[in-house]
C-alpha cells in the first residue's frame, strides 16, 4: 500500500446470490483484493477459507470480516505459494471436504530479476501462476466432489504484454516480462481448464478476471506493478481494492459465466465490472495445451478433468 493514502471506494457494492452451504477458498486473503473478495463471499453466506502465508495477518483479516459480518464462517489456513511442499500440505488438509469455489488471487511483484521461489522458479511466475496451478491440482478432488464448482484465476491488464515461451518460469530475465507472463498464464489456464472440463462433462468451470488499475499490497514489493499506482493516481484511474474485487466476485458468481471479466471503463482500468476482452496471447492456437503440459512438467502436479 502506498504511503499516499487509501483510494476511496467509488462503486456501489455488488449484489451477490445466496452462497449458504458453499465453501470458498481464497488465496492471498489477508489484504487487498483477496480480503475484499473473502469479505463479500462471507457476507453472502459462504464458508470461507482464508489461505494466507502469515497466521497473525490471517487472524486479523478474519476478525475484520466477522466485524463486518458477525455471522460469517471464516477460518485461516497457512500456505506459502512459493513452496510446492507447503502447497501440498495445505491442499491435503482441505482434501476431505468439498470446495465449491477456488479463487486463485494471491500474487506478488518483484524488482529483483534473480528472486526465486523455494523450488527455484522465477518468484513472480512461481507465486502468481505455478503456485495457483499446484493449488488447483491439489484441490481438484475437492472441487470434483462439489456440485457445480468454479475456479477463478486473476489476470491483469499487463497480461497483454505476456508470452508463454520456453523460458517461462526461469529466473534472471526481465521482471516486467515475468510478471506479465505470469498473468497471461492465469488467463490462459482458465480457458484451458474450462475447455477440458466441458469436453469431459465435468461439473467444474473456470473463469478469469482482472481488477484493472487497483491499489493493493503488491505495490509495496516494487517491481512492474508499482508503476501502476503512480500513473493511476496521476490520471485518477486507480481504484480501491474493494472496487477492484468486483470483477472477481462477478466471475465467481455469474450464473452464466463468460471467459474473462474486468472493469468496463477507462480501457479496463476502472469502473463497474463486466466482460473483458481476452489478451491476444490467450488466443494463440495451442497455447492452452502447451501451458498445461509445461505446468505439469515444472511442478510435478498432474491432474485431468
Amino acid at each position: 500500500m502506498s504511503g499516499s493514502g487509501r483510494v476511496a471506494d467509488r462503486l456501489a457494492p455488488l449484489v451477490l446470490p445466496d452462497l449458504t452451504g458453499r465453501r470458498a477458498v481464497v488465496t492471498g486473503a489477508s489484504s487487498g483484493i483477496g480480503l475484499a473478495t473473502a469479505t463479500a463471499l462471507a457476507g453472502a453466506g459462504a464458508e470461507v477459507v482464508l489461505a494466507v502465508r502469515d497466521q497473525a495477518r490471517g487472524e486479523a483479516a478474519a476478525s475484520r470480516i466477522t466485524g463486518v459480518h458477525p455471522q460469517a464462517q471464516v477460518r485461516v489456513e497457512l500456505v506459502e505459494l512459493g513452496s510446492l511442499v507447503s502447497i501440498a500440505d495445505f491442499t491435503a488438509r482441505l482434501a476431505h471436504e468439498p470446495v465449491h469455489l477456488l479463487v486463485n488471487n494471491a500474487g506478488t511483484g518483484s524488482g529483483d530479476p534473480d528472486a526465486r521461489t523455494a523450488d527455484g522458479f522465477d518468484l513472480q511466475v512461481g507465486v502468481n501462476y505455478l503456485g495457483a496451478w499446484a493449488v488447483t491440482g491439489g484441490l481438484w478432488p475437492a472441487l470434483r466432489a462439489a456440485e457445480s464448482a468454479r475456479v477463478v484465476t486473476l489476470g491483469s491488464l499487463m497480461a497483454t504484454r505476456g508470452r508463454i515461451g520456453p523460458e517461462f518460469g526461469r529466473p534472471g530475465g526481465s521482471t516486467y516480462h515475468s510478471y506479465s507472463d505470469s498473468k497471461l498464464a492465469m488467463v490462459v489456464i482458465a480457458g484451458e481448464l474450462r475447455r477440458r472440463c466441458a469436453r469431459a462433462g465435468v461439473g467444474v468451470t473456470a473463469v478469469a478476471a482482472h481488477p484493472g488499475w487497483c491499489q493493493t499490497a503488491v505495490f509495496a514489493n516494487g517491481g512492474p506493478p508499482a508503476a501502476v499506482e503512480i500513473v493511476g493516481r496521476l490520471t485518477g484511474a486507480i481504484q480501491s481494492a474493494t472496487d477492484g474485487a468486483q470483477p472477481v466476485l462477478l466471475a465467481a458468481t455469474d450464473p452464466h459465466p463468460g471467459a474473462y471479466y474486468g472493469p468496463t471503463r477507462r480501457g479496463g482500468a476502472s469502473g463497474p465490472p463486466g466482460p473483458a476482452r481476452l489478451p491476444a496471447g490467450a488466443l494463440v492456437p495451442g497455447v492452452g495445451e502447451r501451458l498445461w503440459d509445461l505446468s505439469t512438467e515444472l511442478t510435478g502436479v498432474a491432474f485431468e478433468p
